[in-house]
């Protein structure tokens, strides 16, 4: 924990943006995910934005090129990175806690400083200096937000995509959250009703089946206005 807490991601203004504008139902979601990632190693097993990379790559298969931009929202462990920097794209990763990082994703921020970013920031309250991406990645984060703000969490990622992305969302109750006492997935709901609420902002353009039906998984591209 020690590497962490000296990391020079603490001293990015991003950090102190955070600090200095939450609110409470920010605040106690950000204090939720800092105990979270910093005291169970346990939580970092399972990556699913890592598993689900593939299902993005093959699904808009000539269309991902070098030097376009990527912004990943709740990006969690971040070892999807290693798979972008792969690519070539430029990459911003998003999260709430700066104790979500991978030891691993921390290093490659110095080694692919021009690259790969990381941007403190809570998906409902994104700070201005967030900038549009041509690509948008989130996955298992959705059901984490909760219901009040699923609809401008969406709002927000639309203002930030110039093309469009992918999604996974998981729709079932989590197991880690029980184990560690703290819920965890705060907007449950059926297929359907994520559809309408992506509907208002992107178009789903392809969808990738998961064994039992336990995420919904979508390519989007940016709804014309």
């Amino acid at each position: 924990m020690s590497s962490l807490v000296k990391s020079p991601l603490w001293e990015n203004s991003p950090f102190r943006y955070m600090n200095e504008n939450m609110d409470e139902k920010t605040e106690s979601e950000k204090s939720k995910y800092d105990i979270i990632w910093r005291d169970h190693p346990s939580y970092r097993e399972c990556s699913p934005g890592e598993a689900f990379a593939t299902f993005f790559f093959d699904g808009f298969k000539g269309e991902i090129r070098a030097g376009q931009t990527i912004i990943d929202f709740g990006c969690g462990t971040a070892r999807v990175a290693k798979d972008f920097l792969s690519k070539g794209l430029n990459i911003t990763l998003v999260d709430i806690s700066p104790y979500c990082l991978d030891e691993e994703i921390r290093h490659l921020l110095t080694l692919f400083a021009n690259q790969l970013h990381f941007q403190q920031g809570c998906l409902w309250q994104l700070p201005e200096s967030l900038k549009s991406a041509y690509w948008i990645y989130c996955c298992d984060v959705l059901e984490h937000i909760p219901e009040d703000f699923i609809d401008v969490c969406l709002e927000q990622m639309a203002k930030r995509t110039r093309y469009g992305g992918y999604f996974s969302i998981c729709l079932q109750e989590d197991l880690a959250g029980k184990r560690l006492g703290h819920p965890l997935h705060l907007t449950v709901k059926e297929k359907a009703w994520w559809e309408r609420k992506i509907d208002q902002h992107f178009t789903i353009v392809g969808e990738d089946a998961v064994a039992d039906d336990l995420y919904f998984n979508c390519r989007v591209v940016l709804k014309q206005q």
